[in-house]
């Protein structure tokens, strides 16, 4: 795929071997960059930013997009995601599944109106009997880490398992994660063939294997690192 940004003069590679960076000085193009990614991700059409095949046409790119600002307060439990895994779980239930599922909703049932019908009260069960109602009914819940790398990495496993996203984009990721650490998430996300990109505010001077980078200094003059 292709990242097509009109106002870098640099198309952006993505493929499943290597992790694209940008590096922004000017605090200006940084903004107006990260800004125009987050109106993607929230399903807004930015004209300056494309998404092109390997044969360049053009993907609609709305939601194709996932930003990651807040590395303090990552969400792996949003509504989408559990929504998501959901869905993941009725898809891969096979009939049998489904029949010893509704046996067991069925048994628990009953012993619920038991319950009901000893209250003095005109109760019912107002609940619409589906395998997906059964599974949603079922809360789930993803465990958050103390250690950002872990969340991270578990993102990742996310993405790999679900597969709901073209791309994930990182802000300023690099100044809370040490080298060995970015190692490590950039051959996760390559062993498992998800794309990433880190944008940062400042020019690092590493680059570490399977980086490809993108430097905009503050003159915007810009450069090309691999």
């Amino acid at each position: 795929m292709k990242l097509n940004i009109k106002y870098l003069d640099n198309i952006i590679e993505i493929s499943n071997n290597t992790i694209e960076s940008i590096e922004i000085e000017n605090k200006q193009y940084f903004y107006r960059l990260v800004n125009d990614l987050n109106s993607i991700s929230n399903g807004e059409i930015v004209a300056d930013i494309s998404l092109l095949n390997n044969d360049n046409k053009e993907i609609n790119v709305a939601n194709k997009i996932k930003i990651f600002i807040d590395f303090f307060n990552i969400n792996l439990n949003s509504k989408k995601n559990i929504n998501d895994i959901s869905n993941y779980i009725i898809n891969n239930f096979t009939d049998v599944d489904k029949e010893k599922l509704k046996i067991q909703y069925h048994k628990t049932l009953k012993e619920y109106k038991k319950i009901l019908n000893s209250i003095d009260l005109p109760l019912s069960i107002d609940f619409e009997e589906s395998i997906e109602n059964i599974i949603k009914s079922i809360k789930i819940k993803i465990e958050n880490k103390n250690n950002l790398l872990d969340n991270l990495l578990t993102l990742i496993d996310l993405e790999s398992i679900l597969q709901t996203n073209n791309l994930l984009v990182f802000i300023n990721l690099k100044q809370y994660l040490t080298k060995e650490e970015l190692k490590e998430l950039c051959k996760y996300s390559i062993y498992n063939g998800i794309n990433i990109i880190f944008i940062d505010s400042k020019i690092y001077d590493i680059l570490i294997k399977n980086e490809k980078k993108i430097i905009i200094d503050e003159n915007l003059d810009e450069f090309m690192l691999q």
